[in-house]
Order: structure tokens, then sequence, then C-alpha cells
């Protein structure tokens, strides 16, 4: 298994054993959840982890956005803002002070630009470490009130925004240059490359938390696994069955054409930067349409069910079950490396 972990991993090796439950413990960890929730007085304090993943691919600075970028996203679909972060940093031997500071010197720029303070962390170079994995930041936020996956509920519409496989497409785009621009064209890698930064799900959520989050019911970023994956999610967590209309999915015409010529399933690929969000129903239209006028393709996709209908997407009057499976970027990634593609 590569990326990470499954379901089924998660629940047999993980979560009966997550030391002592505490009552002010209110969102523990949780499939398809992509925050903790605390209770401290009548605050909520939000936590989210993820590792600081640099990859050397797409430059440094660029790199240390899309990492700062990963990791509030999640912290944003439970509706607060991120206050606080911790960092440790585990860096090769060979990193330069310079390729230091260009790192530092983004996730200090994003951190004033969306007023987070640094307030702990560890910073050291170590053997045996090196890119992407460059150690691990935890966000922390504190909040009135809060959202997560569990609180969608029935008749809820479901809103995608920009494409499935976004991550997946500009990563391959940016690994194996040469072999896209030779296969499908120089104006077309140019498209991917310049969709770099879409990969970010911070714009709609600031607009859904100023909308409100009792008219948004959860928000669920769709990174491993990809689009399928991440509807398959809400629908566990919140206990509920979903119906997506295969016809109302966002494919970008040149994401299409990437994930053709690596041959992988679009729905089924890591696609940080695509937003899923459950709406009231009577308020769907309308933050539809905010979203537009904010110039975020989005389309509503689909609704939430009882749990007795399942977990569906229809396609071209079939009823299939989505099922979790396995994320198929990274076959693609490891294939082309394996094929010496530049």
């Amino acid at each position: 298994m590569i990326g990470k972990i499954s379901r089924d991993f998660f629940e047999k090796n993980i979560i009966n054993r997550i030391g002592k439950t505490r009552e002010e413990v209110v969102v523990p960890p949780k499939n398809g959840v992509d925050v903790g929730i605390v209770k401290v007085g009548n605050k909520y304090m939000v936590l989210t982890t993820d590792p600081l993943y640099i990859d050397k691919t797409f430059g440094l600075k660029k790199a240390a956005w899309f990492a700062f970028h990963i990791l509030l996203s999640d912290m944003y679909t439970s509706g607060i803002r991120a206050d606080y972060m911790s960092i440790d940093l585990n860096l090769p031997l060979s990193i330069r002070d310079e390729e230091f500071n260009e790192i530092w010197d983004v996730i200090n720029e994003e951190s004033l630009k969306y007023n987070i303070e640094i307030v702990t962390g560890h910073t050291a170079r170590y053997a045996n470490t090196d890119y992407p994995m460059l150690g691990g930041v935890t966000l922390v936020g504190i909040g009135d009130n809060y959202i997560t996956t569990e609180n969608a509920k029935i008749n809820d519409k479901i809103i995608m925004t920009k494409t499935c496989a976004l991550e997946a497409s500009v990563v391959l785009s940016y690994t194996f240059p040469q072999y896209v621009k030779d296969k499908l064209g120089i104006d077309t890698l140019s498209d991917l490359n310049n969709m770099f930064y879409d990969m970010s799900c911070i714009r709609e959520e600031e607009l859904s938390i100023d909308y409100g989050i009792d008219k948004i019911t959860s928000m669920h970023d769709a990174t491993e696994g990809g689009l399928l994956n991440s509807i398959y999610e809400i629908g566990i967590a919140s206990n509920n069955g979903l119906l997506v209309n295969m016809e109302k999915i966002i494919i970008n015409d040149n994401v299409k054409k990437i994930c053709e010529l690596f041959s992988i399933n679009p729905l089924r690929s890591i696609s940080e930067g695509t937003l899923l969000i459950t709406v009231k129903n009577e308020y769907a239209d309308e933050f539809l349409n905010i979203l537009r006028e904010n110039k975020i393709e989005s389309e509503i996709i689909g609704e939430i069910k009882d749990k007795s209908y399942g977990i569906k997407i229809k396609e071209n009057d079939n009823y299939y079950d989505i099922k979790p499976e396995d994320d198929q970027f990274w076959s693609a990634i490891i294939n082309g490396t394996k094929d010496n593609l530049k």
C-alpha cells in the first residue's frame, strides 16, 4: 500500500489504541474527518497534522507554498481559521542554508497572510532524511462552533469545486514535462503547469465560512483516493447515503488528456484543491452563485440520502456503488520513473 492508509487498516490497527478517552474531545480520530476537536471552556480547539511535504520538482518556493496550503485546507474544513502552528523540521544533511531560507521565508509569509503564529517546533539536520518528507506540522485554531464531515445531513446538496484529479495532473506535468510536451503539446503542458496555485481550497473555504456554517454543513478536500474516495468518506463519516451524478462532475479537458496519457482514472486520483461542500438544500443555488461570482468553477454534483440508499454514482441511467480504492496517481509516478520518462 502506497500513500495514506486504508480505512480498513485505520480501524484494525489504530482507532482502538488512541490512549485515554477524554470527555472534552468532541471529534476524535475518524476516517474521512480532516481534524480533531477539543472543547475548551465555551470554545472549540481544532487541530490538524500533516507531513511537511516539500517536492523539489516544483522549486522550493512553490513547494513550500503547497505544503502550507495542504495543511491550511484541512484546518478550514472545520469552519474555524488557524491561529497557531507547531512545526517539526527533520532536514537532510545536504540542505544548504539558502535552501532552508527559501522554504522558511514562504512559511513565514503565508503565516503572516493568514494570521498564524508559529509557537513551538523542532529543527535539526539528520542522516537518512530526504525530500519530500521534511517533518510534520500541526495547526491549531480556536472558534465558537465547528463543522466536520460528520455534520452532512439528508437532503443536503453536494457542491464540487474546480476539477477532479487536480493535484495528480499538475504533479505529473511538473514531474514528466518533456513526455507531456511530446505527447500532448506545449500548450497543454503550460496550462497544466499554470494550474499549480489552484491546488488550495482556501478561497472557497473562506467563502463558505463567511457564508455561515449554519448553512454549510460540511467541507472535505478531495485528497488521496480522489473524488470518489472523498465522496465515500463523507457518507461513512456522516452515516448517510449519497447519490452523485457523473454528468455533473467537473473534469478539465487538459486533466482528462493527461489522465488518459498515464492511464489513470481522474475520479480515483489525488485532487488537492478540489473541495466538496455539503450545503442545506435551500441555500445550495445561492452559494453556488457566490462561488461562481468569485471565479471558482463549481457545480452541484449530488445530494445526501438516507443511509439505506447506499453511496452511489449515476452514469447513463445506471447506478453503481462507490467503494474505496487505492489512489491511481502513485502507480503513474512509479511507472513513469521506472520507464525513465523525463
